[in-house]
């Protein structure tokens, strides 16, 4: 936050906002990740400045909520990918790992074992960001951030091997 004034802009436009903000998400999501949405735009918009340059702050806040919203869809879209198909395996691939300690052994020092958890909520058992945030005990902003940091070290220790 840059100075006093955008901190007062910031508060006066979460409470003039936040509601038509949260309504306009639940158009595209469900009422939690809107919930996180409203709450990534207003992080967001505390990084900006100056913000009495803002002509037209509910448009300027809309477009954040937009830009948001469309980065989370990526993001998901992202992890979808990185799913494997179960019946694409080859048939030795479930018996050689199947134990859960083969798959901690067989990574370990290459991440984090609760890195590896982590990982393994979010694209095997199908857990959001929210559910996994709340299992680490950490906000599902840490989480995201977490995720990405293990996933993108795991897959360079894997590519340079």
């Amino acid at each position: 936050m840059n100075s006093k004034q955008d901190n007062d802009f910031v508060e006066f436009w979460y409470r003039q906002y936040s509601t038509y903000l949260f309504r306009y998400a639940c158009l595209f999501v469900d009422s939690h990740t809107a919930e996180e949405v409203v709450q990534e735009t207003f992080r967001i918009v505390c990084e900006k400045g100056p913000l009495d340059q803002i002509e037209h702050p509910k448009t300027w806040l809309r477009k954040i909520t937009e830009y948001v919203i469309k980065n989370r869809s990526r993001e998901r879209e992202k992890w979808m990918t990185m799913l494997v198909d179960a019946e694409k395996l080859p048939d030795d691939f479930w018996g050689r790992h199947e134990d859960e300690t083969n798959i901690e052994l067989e990574y370990a020092g290459v991440v984090l074992r609760d890195d590896l958890h982590l990982l393994k909520l979010l694209a095997v058992d199908g857990y959001t960001y929210v559910e996994a945030a709340k299992e680490f005990e950490i906000t599902s902003e840490a989480c995201r951030k977490r995720a990405k940091r293990a996933a993108d070290k795991l897959r360079k220790k894997l590519e340079g091997s």
